[in-house]
């Protein structure tokens, strides 16, 4: 999309709202033309030898009362733009983070965590900082040719002069277009790193103080911040030496104009109107060709800008991105219209010819089939980097998969939309904790009820630790769950899947930070309690011993499959990963 229709497409969010801050502006840059000629007749009138109390009063009382009517009408203005500006930028940060969590199918947000939050918090500000020109626009036209007219019509050769700067201004500003797109970008990508590195950095405190490795963090975030501020300072500078140039020859042109008026004064072809006229409107009007410059280079950085937010929305049209459905400033808050989800309770699960490819050639997973009944446990098992976890999640849709998967005989199209509470509940091998209290994390967002928090807690064996912690089930995590140890924030995660009753409960690694004890105690309350159906991947015996069934892993294919003694008795394979378990146990 050009960045011209871009503007078009934001200013239909609202279009009667942006007419009326047009207006409002257009009459706030345009009543100067007014001032100027009643200035030019106050000091025209005294030059003719009028007396002051009869000729300055009556312009001095209609510039007061347009002067206060200006002001009043800048104060609407503002009013109005100020509720724009906020209104239309969460709505481009509302689309763009409504496409990341709701858009079908599989995708991979290509984008570093900083620089996703800096694509969210610059780049939309960029597009807004853009539209407050085109508000701006029509009373800089109304001004500018409006001048340009009355002094043309006193001096056209003097006024001809006055183009000169802006066909430079245009000319130097289209030849730097490249140069300026480019340190545009290095500048938000530098601040991408830094912003990126603090967020990794408070995520790995532990970490760094258990190698007190303080310092060399230290010399890296002052490494990155340097990059970021010569890239900071190649933009800006660019920027001002082009305002800079374009003022300047601004500067001149008007000097050049007023010594040319000074000598046509003193020879008589000049009236001290039309000097004082020419006085008044020139430095505005050389200001505002100056900022026609600043305009066309923030056209360029604006383009970069939707090229960032396109590139965090990976797949996603131009009109999800620019919806115009209103997001109001005023009121309560909205109620959050969640999908109605019909429950079907699951009879069967198949999966055909499961295939994954990884971007950089590393082995996916391939022709992998298998099914799952009702009420059965079924465990995935295989040495590290056997294609376990990516199978669960090519399953859920999670990752870009081909093959067929069915629900009770019917074919899933869309497995990343389907594969969602209540009908399935997925844990990750590294849950993800929020920096909120334990309770809203088990939640997530979700109206649970009281008891339904604390049989999910139960169930994951998560309320002998809810004494030990300061509040309870209200105790404040902190980033990721820091203050929780590696079992707790497993079963916590355990506890959140819990909460949704879910019809096909899928567990990633989920005992690895659990003690055997338990581990084996979590399984025995969720197969005795709770009529589940589940896929896990696991290489401890506690979920082994319990399989109804359990497939093999190896280099990305199911290479057998079946119950725990007859895999005993025919797989090397399984010999040797039951073996292992046994060794570290």
């Amino acid at each position: 999309m050009s960045t011209l229709r871009l503007v078009w497409e934001v200013i239909r969010y609202r279009p009667g709202r942006f007419l009326y801050c047009f207006a409002m502006w257009t009459i706030v840059h345009g009543l100067p033309l007014a001032f100027g000629i009643l200035i030019a007749q106050v000091f025209d009138r005294l030059a003719q030898g009028s007396p002051v109390d009869e000729t300055a009063w009556a312009p001095a009382i209609v510039f007061a009362i347009l002067a206060i009517g200006r002001n009043l009408v800048i104060w609407l203005g503002d009013i109005h733009w100020i509720n724009h500006w906020l209104e239309q930028s969460l709505q481009l940060r509302r689309n763009l983070l409504r496409w990341l969590m709701e858009a079908p199918g599989s995708r991979v947000v290509p984008l570093a965590p900083g620089q996703a939050v800096s694509t969210f918090r610059d780049d939309v500000d960029d597009i807004l900082e853009y539209m407050e020109n085109w508000v701006d626009m029509g009373g800089l036209l109304l001004f500018g040719i409006g001048a340009i007219v009355v002094m043309g019509s006193i001096d056209a050769g003097l006024t001809a002069i006055l183009v000169v700067p802006l066909v430079l201004t245009m000319i130097l500003t289209q030849a730097l277009s490249p140069q300026i797109r480019k340190r545009r970008r290095a500048m938000r990508e530098s601040t991408d790193r830094v912003t990126g590195f603090i967020g990794e950095t408070f995520a790995g405190v532990q970490s760094i103080k258990l190698w007190a490795a303080e310092d060399q963090m230290l010399d890296r975030l002052h490494g990155l911040n340097q990059t970021r501020h010569k890239a900071a300072l190649s933009d800006t500078f660019l920027t001002e030496v082009l305002r800079g140039v374009n003022r300047n020859m601004s500067t001149i042109t008007v000097a050049i104009v007023l010594l040319s008026a000074a000598g046509s004064v003193s020879e008589g072809t000049f009236s001290i109107f039309d000097f004082t006229l020419f006085l008044t409107y020139l430095p505005r009007l050389t200001d505002y060709m100056a900022f026609v410059g600043d305009i066309v280079a923030q056209h360029r950085r604006t383009g970069v800008a939707y090229e960032r937010i396109r590139a965090l929305a990976v797949d996603a049209p131009d009109e999800e991105l620019l919806d115009r459905t209103r997001v109001p400033l005023e009121g309560d808050i909205p109620e959050i219209d969640l999908p109605d989800i019909g429950i079907d309770p699951l009879h069967r699960l198949e999966v055909r010819g499961l295939n994954h490819w990884f971007p950089d050639g590393g082995e996916g997973l391939e022709g992998v089939d298998f099914e799952v009944e009702r009420g059965s446990f079924t465990v995935v098992t295989g040495k590290i980097g056997s294609g376990k976890s990516t199978l669960v999640r090519a399953l859920l849709g999670l990752v870009p998969s081909d093959g067929e998967v069915r629900w009770n005989g019917e074919l899933v199209e869309d497995r990343a939309s389907f594969f969602v509470p209540p009908r399935s509940a997925y844990t990750a091998q590294v849950p993800r904790l929020f920096s909120e209290s334990l309770a809203d994390n088990i939640a997530l967002g979700q109206r649970v009820a009281r008891e339904r928090l604390r049989e999910a807690v139960q169930l994951a064996v998560l309320e002998p630790d809810l004494d030990r912690l300061e509040m309870g089930e209200q105790t404040m995590v902190g980033a990721r769950g820091v203050k929780l140890s590696g079992g707790q924030v497993q079963r916590s995660a355990a506890a959140r899947m819990l909460a949704t009753d879910a019809e096909l409960l899928v567990f990633d690694d989920l005992s690895s930070a659990l003690d055997v004890h338990t581990e084996t105690e979590l399984w025995r309350r969720l197969l005795s309690q709770r009529d589940v159906t589940c896929l896990v991947v696991s290489h401890r015996r506690a979920a082994l011993s319990r399989a109804d069934q359990i497939l093999v892993m190896d280099q990305g294919r199911v290479v057998d499959r079946g119950t725990l003694p007859d895999l005993l008795n025919r797989s090397e394979l399984m010999r040797s990963l039951w073996a292992e378990e046994a060794d570290a146990a």
